[in-house]
């Protein structure tokens, strides 16, 4: 079973994602599941989550067929590992999280078929300005960053939920509801 968070940058996902790996022991984060040319963040270290990779690495593997997809992102390439996609696909037992860009949700759906929960969190401009800028982001990243979102809140209808974050517990409770709703009717 596979849980793919997306949304705007600074909506949360990575919070979200630990404090419900945190209160469910039925879910987990896909280890190892991405791969990156960008820098460890200090947050990245929490759970293993990604493979660093320097630009040749990482299109070495796009050669190889390393990735289920892959994109570049704010400069940085980031691609999604494919053997950690089976090894969620097969396990009906625990949800595995991973965040995800917007472009690959729509084609992992089509990998997953019913054994995928998309969700999508948002918030509003002006929270994700001092969310950046509370992370150390430089004006020109924040710009960028911010720029994009029109972009990805365009893939918001191709999500089972779409949240706006702005309180952890309520976003969590949300959630919480929508999985063990899942859980009862599958």
């Amino acid at each position: 079973m596979f849980i793919a968070f997306s949304g705007v940058s600074s909506s949360g996902k990575n919070t979200i994602m630990n404090e419900l790996i945190g209160r469910r022991e039925d879910v987990k984060i896909l280890e190892k599941s991405s791969a990156t040319t960008r820098p460890p963040r200090e947050s990245d270290f929490k759970y293993n989550t990604y493979i660093y990779l320097n630009d040749e690495e990482f299109k070495k593997g796009i050669e190889e067929g390393r990735f289920f997809e892959y994109e570049d992102v704010h400069g940085h390439y980031y691609g999604t590992i494919l053997s950690e996609l089976e090894k969620a696909k097969a396990d009906d037992d625990i949800f595995y999280v991973r965040d995800i860009d917007v472009k690959g949700v729509v084609n992992l759906k089509k990998f997953f078929n019913d054994k995928m929960i998309s969700i999508f969190l948002d918030a509003p401009d002006d929270v994700l300005r001092e969310r950046l800028k509370n992370r150390g982001d430089d004006e020109k990243d924040i710009e960028k960053r911010l720029a994009r979102g029109e972009l990805e809140r365009s893939y918001k209808g191709n999500y089972d939920l779409v949240i706006e974050n702005l309180e952890i517990d309520k976003t969590i409770k949300t959630i919480n509801e929508y999985l063990d709703n899942y859980r009862k009717n599958s």
